[in-house]
This record gives structure tokens, C-alpha cells and sequence, in this order.
């Protein structure tokens, strides 16, 4: 069985990513800038993916591999949520949305299911139990009052 960071390696392959989102970015009527930017944005969340497997591949780094994928992951599904709730209030209100919404939703999209697909279950439940408990960490510094930016 492969390493998580062996993994990351493999899911953030930009020859495999930057096609398929090049493709979406090219499904609907973006400007070429929005596409590019789309591309762009997906290379570098592939870099930033096989940078952690890279940096952190031996084995004692792996909790805090867990950690930085679980903080990318989060940042990833978060960001496909915004587009999703932005793309369906805008349709609701007005009865279309901007394609630029849609094609980012896809990419996150996409890239998710590409970390999430090339794991097995042992690695998800970990990736999942890691979340949660940077979501718990955030949820106790805001009720403290104690959230703030930088270290």
C-alpha cells in the first residue's frame, strides 16, 4: 500500500488535473482570462498537494501530513460550497448565475474527488477525524474570542 505522501504525489499529477480542468474551464463562454485563471488556480493547488507529500514523506511527519491535507481539504470543500451556494441563490434570484461560478464549483469538484477517489478508506476516516478536529480547534478559539490571523 502507498504512503499518504506517495498519494498526494499521484493526486496532484498537473499532466492528469490541468487537462480536465482546462476542459471545464472550455464546457461554457468564460473570457480567456477566467479560463487561464481557472487552469492556474488548479495548478497550483497541485503544486501546493504534492509539495506536502514531497515535504513531508517520511514517516514520522505523517500526523502532520494529516494535518496539512486535512487544512487543504477543508479549504477545497469550503470553497466548492461557497461557489455552490453563490451559483444557486444567484439561479433562484435571478434565474441564471455566471459561468465562471459553475466551472470553479466543477474544479473544486473535481480536485476533491481526485484526493478523495485515490485514498483508501483508512486514509479518508484519518483525513476526516483530522478535519474535524481543526474545525473543533477554530470553533473553540472563536467562542473564546481568541481568533486571530498570523502566528
Amino acid at each position: 500500500m502507498k504512503t499518504l505522501a506517495a498519494l498526494l504525489v499521484d493526486v496532484a499529477d498537473s499532466a492528469a488535473v490541468v487537462p480536465v480542468c482546462r476542459n471545464i474551464a472550455e464546457s461554457v463562454e468564460l473570457s480567456l482570462a477566467e479560463r487561464e485563471g481557472v487552469v492556474q488556480d488548479a495548478a497550483n493547488v497541485c503544486q501546493q498537494l504534492q509539495a506536502l507529500g514531497q515535504s513531508l514523506a517520511d514517516p514520522e511527519d505523517e500526523a502532520d501530513l494529516y494535518r496539512s491535507l486535512a487544512a487543504m481539504w477543508l479549504e477545497l470543500r469550503f470553497a466548492w460550497q461557497r461557489h455552490n451556494l453563490v451559483a444557486n441563490y444567484d439561479t433562484v434570484r435571478t434565474g441564471t448565475c455566471a459561468p465562471i461560478v459553475l466551472v470553479r464549483a466543477s474544479v473544486a469538484s473535481y480536485i476533491l474527488q481526485r484526493i478523495e477517489s485515490l485514498l483508501s478508506s483508512d486514509h479518508r476516516d484519518r483525513l476526516g477525524d483530522t478535519a474535524v478536529q481543526l474545525l473543533d480547534v477554530v470553533r473553540d478559539e472563536v467562542e473564546q474570542g481568541n481568533l486571530h490571523v498570523g502566528a
